[in-house]
């Protein structure tokens, strides 16, 4: 099965050193850092409601809560500075490559990056 996702060049990224290239995907998050692929499962960096242990338990069996949310984000900036904050330790955070103006919100690869994650029953908090 080919896996569907979103690979890009961010602006910069907090929280990972050298990273060059990032990769969303409905189920994770990758970025290359220092020559090699670092990635984060979404399901294991969500904030799972409590008991976690227990959610996590049914989840094995088909039952999830309705939203699981693995970030925030930040999308009232100029493109290069539109941000994603990821729940990892430390917390990550990327920032999005620029685009031209003339881009409508549905190109965007903020609303991209949101659609991709979203195809995974994830979410992100809206900081604007």
């Amino acid at each position: 099965m080919a896996r569907t996702g979103l690979t890009f060049e961010p602006s910069r990224v907090e929280g990972l050193p050298h990273v060059t290239e990032v990769a969303v995907h409905p189920q994770e998050l990758a970025l290359f850092s220092g020559g090699e692929w670092v990635c984060y499962r979404f399901a294991e960096i969500a904030h799972w409601p409590t008991p976690g242990a227990f959610w996590r338990a049914v989840s094995m069996l088909g039952w999830r809560p309705k939203q699981l949310y693995v970030g925030e984000r930040d999308w009232f900036h100029p493109p290069a500075e539109r941000f994603f904050r990821f729940f990892t330790t430390p917390p990550i955070t990327v920032y999005l490559a620029d685009e031209p103006a003339e881009t409508d919100y549905g190109s965007t690869l903020f609303q991209r990056v949101l659609q991709v994650i979203a195809e995974g029953g994830f979410w992100t908090y809206d900081l604007g």
